[in-house]
């Protein structure tokens, strides 16, 4: 996955980077830098994981 393929994932379920760089306690043009470039597996990992935990809590 890249991250062509993250901000595919965020506007799908309408996720925010911010409430995602909020879930990972990084601020959120930290993520914005990251998204500029090529994502290590570490980096990928941590961010869809945020997005699922943001996921879970909204499910109601």
């Amino acid at each position: 996955m890249d991250k062509l393929d993250i901000h595919t994932v965020l506007r799908k379920h309408r996720i925010y980077q911010w409430e995602v760089a909020r879930e990972l306690g990084i601020a959120d043009y930290t993520l914005s830098r990251w998204l500029r470039k090529d994502l290590s597996e570490e980096q990928v990992k941590s961010i869809l994981e945020a997005i699922n935990r943001i996921r879970e809590e909204r499910t109601y």
